[in-house]
């Protein structure tokens, strides 16, 4: 769907839902009491609409709540490992050499500032930013070209860094890959049609009062409506109602911070007790 669809507020989104499937559900009324119901005794129709449209949007319908309800979870959870392999890489380059570390943890700071500040505004817009991806780059060659003290204490530090930075890079990898979400290209054409073919057949139906009829109909597209809304708001996982924050990225920053506060003012009693 365009991103203007998932900058609309959830009335607006949902009630539009609505208006085009009652639209359709309009026109297949239309058709229907125009044409079909000369040649219809008003029990085929009526089965059709009840035993193949409703079933199918109840299965159709459920399986891609369920779908993108799982992948919104799964993503939460990506997005947390994440930010907790961030404050692990963090902790294990705090424990190199001083004169060695101080590199490495601005870069990594860096990328850190980046993702809280500029890569999730460029999420909900639909497109990575290039300049998180940079600094990302960055900080793996740098960690790569680091060069570890000749001792086993240290190149098994070393390998605990490149672990952690490995898991960042699949955990990062995994999280943007949530972007364009499951309805995209074909598939969001083959969901948008179903849909309205769904919508359509609603309208094949017909009784003694217009008025019922016409409950009947919106009752229905109530339904489609508002469940096609809450599919397409939940596919696009950075963007809409139903977001993922960059909230544990900002904490980490937080805990980060605090730490790198602490040993600076650790540091200062140690010098003024001097």
């Amino acid at each position: 769907m365009p991103d203007w669809f998932y900058d609309l507020p959830i009335y607006i989104a949902s009630v539009m839902m609505l208006m085009v499937c009652n639209a359709v559900s309009l026109l297949g009324y239309w058709f229907y009491t125009r044409d079909l119901i000369r040649i219809d005794n008003r029990e085929i129709v009526t089965k059709v609409v009840w035993q193949t449209v409703l079933y199918f949007s109840t299965v159709f319908i459920a399986f891609w709540i369920v779908t993108t309800w799982n992948n919104l979870g799964d993503l939460k959870q990506t997005t947390i490992r994440e930010a907790n392999t961030v404050a692990m890489l963090y902790h294990d380059l705090n424990s190199l050499p001083t004169d060695q570390r101080v590199m490495l943890e601005k870069k990594l700071s860096s990328y850190l500032d980046s993702v809280v500040n500029d890569e999730y505004k460029s999420l909900a817009g639909g497109h990575e930013n290039q300049t998180t991806n940079a600094r990302y780059n960055e900080l793996a060659s740098a960690i790569y070209n680091y060069q570890p003290d000749v001792t086993l204490a240290s190149e098994l530090r070393y390998n605990r860094i490149l672990l952690h930075l490995s898991q960042l890079s699949d955990y990062r990898e995994e999280r943007l890959s949530y972007l364009d979400g499951s309805l995209s290209g074909p598939m969001l054409i083959f969901f948008l049609t179903m849909i309205m073919v769904g919508c359509f057949w609603t309208g094949f139906i017909e009784t003694r009062s217009f008025r019922f009829t016409l409950f009947i109909i919106i009752s229905q597209n109530l339904i489609m409506g508002s469940s096609s809304w809450l599919i397409l708001e939940m596919d696009k996982p950075f963007e809409g109602q139903f977001s993922v924050t960059n909230a544990p990225f900002i904490t980490i920053q937080k805990e980060i911070n605090l730490a790198a506060t602490t040993v600076v003012n650790d540091k200062s009693s140690v010098y003024s007790t001097k």
